[in-house]
């Protein structure tokens, strides 16, 4: 009796062991907490150096990274967007101003791309903010929605 006590409770406990082993090999690949990832870097391709005062209608030559973690293939669209200090962004809520540029990436899970992006400032400003919004295509609508992922670069734009 007390045998085959002791038999049930090693085979338990093999049978513990082993899914406890076994698990991260099984759910190596499976995406807990999706996301996206956008990024900006500066004009040599890394973070920082930014420019922090530019002459209206000069190139500005900037870096936009994307990264895909959401475990699926994910068609993104970023979109650039001239605002001021006063104009809201949030994760909610795009910048509700004209779009200066439209950047399209289709990434796989786990791919990211590094891309070189020219703009230039039509009008001069203070304090201005220029912004990079995440847009995903959704099948279902037959369109992009705002991805709730964003960044900005705040500079400052003389005619001379």
């Amino acid at each position: 009796m007390i045998d085959e006590e002791v038999k049930i409770i090693a085979l338990a406990l093999i049978g513990v062991m082993a899914g406890i082993a076994v698990y991260p090999v099984l759910s190596a690949n499976r995406i807990v907490e999706p996301f996206s990832e956008i990024g900006v870097l500066g004009p040599t391709g890394k973070l920082g150096d930014y420019p922090r005062l530019v002459k209206v209608g000069a190139p500005i030559n900037l870096f936009i990274y994307v990264g895909n973690e959401e475990g699926r293939a994910e068609y993104y669209q970023v979109r650039v967007k001239l605002g001021s200090q006063a104009q809201i962004v949030s994760d909610v809520t795009p910048l509700d101003t004209p779009i200066l540029a439209k950047y399209d990436f289709v990434l796989m899970s786990g791919q990211n791309v590094t891309r070189p992006v020219t703009l230039s400032l039509l009008q001069p400003g203070i304090n201005l903010r220029l912004v990079f919004e995440v847009h995903v295509y959704d099948g279902a609508s037959g369109g992009f929605v705002y991805g709730q992922r964003w960044v900005q670069l705040w500079m400052n734009a003389t005619k001379s």
